[in-house]
């Protein structure tokens, strides 16, 4: 759209905000101007595809490994040039082990025909050094039972490590030095323990709640950095984003085992992570901790247990990752429905594009892996790769298996193409000399990435101020970020976020009113829904005697729907809860309209009314004064509306029998008369 074009259709626009202050409006451009934006970062992003290309991550081919013996494949790694493949062998009688019997080291080739993993002879690879060999033989010399667990990669270092006893963690790791071009590998020794432990399985920090903390009241609750505040008193789990202690509702709620317990019964945690706090809460008595995810954008709870196993950051504030999915700080989430217990962060991988990050996570028992690839400009997950073991080439190449249960000496593997290529191997293909190529893929992919996070904003349907504010924030940081966005070639994206920021803070001007309407709102609902609680309940606990009673129960329910559609035209009230109530009503009306007919049945059932107006007219007979009378006026009324309301219900109940239904309207008309 050409620029004065759109300045012209904003003058109009400008206007019309100017006259009617509609919040309505200045959404709706927002929106167009979102629409926009999306396009604009998509058009940048194809550009940067042919100019640098991509990959997606898919399988590309399947081989297979033999072995000797029958044996349990374990892990499988890769070292420079070569496949290290680790397995444990049953061999019976046989009365030591060899280095054969647990290693075997391949090459990958590609042909027409597809993969093959061709092997090599050991004693020419690094697993002939004869202080290895030494310290080999030493182990299933004094641990016969020895059996390896695992096969890795870090800090320049291969390790392989052997369950020596009992426990998981009884290792012996032998270690070996790699060099930068993975050509000269070197025994270290058989002391790595220490060196293939699990990194730490949060990367920000657990803060425990104190006394502190507490705000006192009549419904107590843990105050969370002024955020979000939190209980698990009066039998549930409940989550407030307001510090209110004077009623016990709201944003979420669960409930709890234990309902007698105090405020600093509960063990709660928290960590800040960009927007979103994470909160860990372990009620009184209760084995398993909980785990929510608090968004400050959104003002929404989740329940993520899995957090509890492993979370870690997700690349430029994206949000979270845990065993079996993300949490954006958008509010999206994805998870997958596999069985992720045990699972623990283990590694992230980035390629040098910068577009796809690889998450490790590895369950050490049975030595389950499970990877994770996420992607910065889809913001999304691919479906995970499940294995055994993985190995990762320079060049991309992933190579996987999943093992067997039982021994075997066939070992199916599958190999997939990724973007994970090393560092080195980038490295050797030609720099681009173009605007693009100047700026860079990695820098090129961040910048879509923001311009579509700042699209997400605008398209997000669960607003706040908070969010709001962060949107207007967001499109006018990124220009300090991605310099480039300036440049002439990029003057409709620039102009584009200068006008998203311009309409962001004419939004907030009026969002502040339409928080005000929608508390009204929200405040209308409540009480609608607490007025309805207590009719409900008087209906329930009642013992009906006369048919007064019926009368004016039915007459407040039908009070109360009127009062539930007047409200309903409120703006930005949740009509859904307002339905619901109303039909809540109606069962009631129709359950209660059945009970007065059986009532009615009864020839006496009327007699209160006959008993009213007699007593009615023998007051008006000795009545003296006006002021006397007036009261008396009142009960004729009040009566009067009651008759009334009966007649026209005894018109819309089901009255199958004709005679009781003409002896009620007799009656009716006789106290009428009277």
């Amino acid at each position: 759209m050409p620029q004065n074009e759109t300045n012209e259709q904003n003058k109009i626009v400008d206007s019309a905000v100017a006259e009617a202050g509609a919040y309505d409006i200045i959404r709706k451009r927002l929106d167009e101007q979102g629409t926009r934006l999306k396009k604009l970062a998509q058009m940048l992003n194809d550009d940067r595809l042919a100019e640098f290309g991509g990959v997606q991550m898919q399988a590309i081919g399947r081989t297979r490994i033999r072995t000797e013996n029958n044996c349990v494949a374990r892990d499988i790694v890769q070292v420079g040039s070569t496949l290290l493949f680790g397995y444990n062998v049953f061999i019976g009688l046989k009365k030591e082990t060899k280095i054969d019997d647990v290693f075997a080291t391949l090459s990958l080739h590609e042909s027409d025909d597809g993969f093959e993993l061709k092997p090599a002879d050991i004693s020419s690879t690094f697993l002939s050094d004869s202080r290895f060999k030494g310290d080999f033989d030493e182990l299933y010399r004094y641990y016969k039972e020895s059996r390896l667990v695992k096969l890795t990669t870090k800090d320049g270092k291969l390790l392989a490590g052997f369950q020596v006893g009992e426990r998981a963690d009884d290792l012996r790791v032998f270690r070996w030095s790699i060099s930068a071009d993975g050509k000269d590998i070197t025994y270290i020794d058989n002391r790595g323990e220490r060196d293939i432990q699990l990194p730490n399985q949060y990367d920000f920090e657990w803060i425990e709640c104190n006394r502190d903390d507490f705000v006192h009241g009549k419904h107590p609750h843990v105050n969370i950095v002024d955020k979000v505040f939190v209980e698990t008193i009066g039998g549930d789990l409940t989550v407030k984003v307001e510090d209110n202690t004077e009623d016990g509702y709201g944003i979420y709620s669960e409930p709890v085992e234990e309902a007698n317990q105090s405020l600093d019964d509960a063990e709660v945690s928290y960590a800040v992570v960009g927007d979103l706090i994470l909160l860990a809460i372990k009620p009184y008595k209760e084995e398993a901790t909980r785990y929510l995810v608090f968004n400050t954008l959104t003002q929404d709870v989740q329940r993520i247990d899995a957090i509890g196993q492993s979370c870690v950051q997700l690349p430029e504030d994206h949000g979270i990752i845990f065993p079996g999915g993300v949490y954006l700080q958008t509010g999206e989430t994805k998870s997958f429905p596999d069985e992720v217990d045990g699972l623990q962060f283990k590694r992230a991988i980035r390629s040098p594009n910068g577009e796809d990050v690889l998450y490790v996570f590895y369950e050490p028992i049975e030595g389950r892996f499970a990877l994770f690839s996420y992607n910065l400009i889809a913001k999304g997950l691919q479906n995970p790769i499940y294995s055994n073991g993985y190995a990762l080439r320079d060049d991309g190449k992933l190579v996987v298996f999943s093992a067997e249960h039982e021994p075997t000496r066939v070992h199916p593997m599958q190999v997939w193409q990724t973007s994970y290529i090393s560092a080195e191997f980038a490295s050797q293909q030609p720099e681009s000399t173009t605007e693009l190529g100047k700026i860079g893929n990695s820098e090129l992919v961040r910048g879509v990435s923001d311009l579509y996070s700042i699209h997400a904003l605008i398209a997000n349907t669960e607003v706040s101020m908070r969010h709001y504010e962060e949107l207007n924030g967001a499109s006018k940081r990124i220009f300090d970020t991605h310099y480039w966005l300036d440049n002439p070639s990029n003057e409709e994206i620039a102009g584009t976020l200068r006008e998203v920021s311009n309409t962001a803070e004419l939004v907030i001007d009026e969002f502040e009113k339409v928080q005000s309407i929608q508390q009204q709102s929200t405040q209308a609902l409540s009480e609608a829904k607490s007025q309805q609680r207590k009719l409900l309940s008087n209906v329930a606990i009642t013992t009906w005697e006369n048919a007064a009673q019926f009368v004016a129960s039915i007459a407040e329910i039908r009070k109360q729907r009127g009062h539930i559609a007047t409200i309903k035209s409120y703006r930005y009230i949740n009509v859904e809860e307002l339905e619901a109530l109303d039909t809540e009503l109606v069962e009631t009306e129709a359950s209660l309209g059945e009970q007065t007919v059986e009532f009615l049945a009864d020839e006496t059932a009327l007699d209160s009314y006959t008993e009213k107006t007699t007593e009615i007219t023998q007051a008006i007979e000795q009545a003296s004064t006006n002021a006397e009378i007036r009261p008396l006026l009142e009960r004729i009324v009040e009566t009067t509306g009651q008759l009334d309301l009966l007649s026209e219900l005894i018109t819309t109940l089901k009255i199958e029998d004709t005679t009781v239904r003409t002896r009620i309207v007799d009656t009716i008309s006789e106290v009428y008369a009277k």
